[in-house]
């Protein structure tokens, strides 16, 4: 028994953890059958490119005992998907390095480039951090007010509205900049969220708490990709074949519909109430 091996051994054994982690949260919470076996493929070629080394000593190890405040720390899935990934990254990085100190074939370095892939993907796929469960959003166009926009928007968020969606479908980018800064002054003072209706770039520009896009806009992967986990992604979808697709892809809610007749998009169809029940089946939205 070497060091060396020693090291591999432990450190085989921490990025296995990890990825069985983020496995399950695959399988489990996001429901997403080819994430969850591209991990397991990545696991068990970790397993099989590593076979010979086997040196465990526990009782030996001085390592065991010693743990951080924020090993002890986990208050959300992101916590437990984000310290897996980063356990799974750090444990492959060490094997890569000593198995070339050990003479053994080293094919880590593939697997630690597609678990980066991966984790991003669990992690996407949880959506945002900081999203809340709303009682009421209220979808806000200045051309609809009959009131000044100021004194609806304040009035709907007296009446218990604890999200505002801007959808300003004809002000150019400037305008939109300036009118979404308007907003969220005045629904931060009652704790609502504000939504920026799909304009990631005015949300990113602003800092609102998330973005609202249809079909036809970014897809919801790319704009996860742009604002990571720090900003909620809702989706709009008219049919149930894409609602496990947008969920898959990090949306962290969804609009339905539409369930009416809608003056705003007449030439959508009213969608059936199995759209809506399908939806709803989704329990981690």
């Amino acid at each position: 028994m070497t060091a060396v091996h020693r090291v591999l051994d432990a450190n085989l054994n921490r990025a296995a953890e990890g990825m069985r982690v983020l496995e399950d949260i695959a399988r489990f919470v996001l429901e997403n059958q080819d994430l969850c076996s591209s991990i397991k493929k990545c696991r068990h070629e970790l397993r099989s490119c590593t076979t010979k080394i086997t040196s465990r000593d526990t009782n030996g190890d001085v390592g065991t005992s010693v743990t951080a405040p924020l090993e002890e720390s986990r208050n959300t899935l992101h916590d437990v998907a984000a310290a897996s990934a980063n356990r799974c990254s750090e444990a492959l990085r060490v094997v890569e390095e000593f198995l070339k100190l050990a003479k053994e074939t080293n094919t880590v370095e593939g697997i630690r480039y597609t678990m980066y892939d991966l984790s991003a993907e669990v992690l996407h796929g949880l959506g945002a951090k900081a999203k809340k469960q709303w009682s009421l959003c209220f979808v806000m166009t200045v051309d609809d007010c009959v009131l000044p926009w100021q004194d609806t928007l304040k009035q709907s968020l007296v009446a218990g509205c604890d999200c505002v969606q801007i959808r300003e479908k004809v002000i150019n980018t400037h305008d939109c900049i300036s009118h979404t800064r308007e907003v969220l002054t005045i629904a931060k003072t009652f704790g609502a969220q504000v939504i920026v209706n799909d304009r990631v770039d005015v949300m990113l520009a602003t800092d609102a708490d998330g973005v609202h896009l249809g079909e036809g806009d970014m897809s919801i992967r790319d704009a996860r990709k742009l604002c990571g986990t720090d900003f909620i992604v809702g989706a709009t979808v008219h049919n149930a074949t894409v609602v496990p697709t947008a969920i898959a892809f990090g949306a962290d809610y969804i609009g339905v519909g539409a369930m009416f007749a809608s003056s705003t998009k007449p030439e959508v169809p009213v969608a059936p109430l199995g759209l809506l029940k399908n939806a709803l089946a989704y329990n981690h939205l």
